[in-house]
């Protein structure tokens, strides 16, 4: 081609090189660099973890604007969730030496199942920071006397007990001080790898103060 028509066809390009180098590589897409929404999490594009979440509870609270702990046992997530929107996460905790169950008795060492509050808070605990939850409760009650757990008059205490300072009563065949604790002068790695509490859920000390600034009295927490 001659040098004439060269520089004609420079000419006619120049302007359209920014667009050019806008552009990209081939096949490039700005679809493909997206990010998922924040604060969701699911299995497949558009579904959210609580649409996995079975409680046969009427109260499950979603609703826009309330904040409350989602606890799973089996993926050791717990989660600080305000409406269906996860808005902080601890990736591991620990729990009873022997387990979780629906109804703990005293003595069982074992991490209570179900819908909880908050009833209080300790910032000062030996453990760092202990958030107590309302076990056992009026509705754990109901369940107890139901499977035989409890008499009735320790029913009725509970009831009664409740009623009059929305806390939980500690002592009948349930047992009770359950709560969300940090380890004091425990070793972080050895919670990471063993159960060791008498049914509290256990975090590392500074994830437990972080988790006080999110909740307070009356928080819902739900353990699975």
């Amino acid at each position: 081609m001659p040098i004439r028509s060269l520089k004609r066809l420079a000419l006619t390009l120049l302007p359209l090189l920014p667009l050019l180098l806008a552009a990209g590589p081939a096949g490039a897409s700005l679809i493909d660099t997206a990010e998922p929404p924040s604060g969701y999490v699911g299995n497949s594009p558009g579904q959210h973890f609580l649409d996995n979440v079975e409680t046969g509870i009427s109260l499950l609270p979603v609703e826009d604007g309330v904040v409350w702990l989602h606890i799973s046992v089996k993926e050791r997530t717990l989660s600080v969730v305000r409406g269906r929107h996860v808005i902080h996460e601890i990736p591991h905790f620990a729990i009873g030496i022997n387990g979780a169950v629906n109804l703990r008795t005293r003595g069982s060492a074992m991490t209570p199942k179900g819908e909880f509050r908050v009833e209080r808070i300790n910032p000062n605990s030996q453990y760092a920071t202990f958030i107590g939850i309302n076990y056992p409760n009026p509705r754990v009650a109901d369940q107890a006397l139901a499977e035989g757990l409890i008499t009735l008059e320790e029913a009725e205490r509970i009831r009664r007990y409740y009623q009059q300072h929305r806390l939980s009563y500690p002592n009948t065949a349930l047992g009770g001080d359950i709560g969300i604790h940090g380890l004091g002068n425990r070793d972080p790695f050895l919670n990471r790898r063993v159960d060791w509490t008498e049914g509290c859920l256990a975090v590392e000390n500074d994830q437990v103060r972080l988790l006080h600034s999110l909740v307070e009295i009356d928080t819902p927490v739900l353990i699975q």
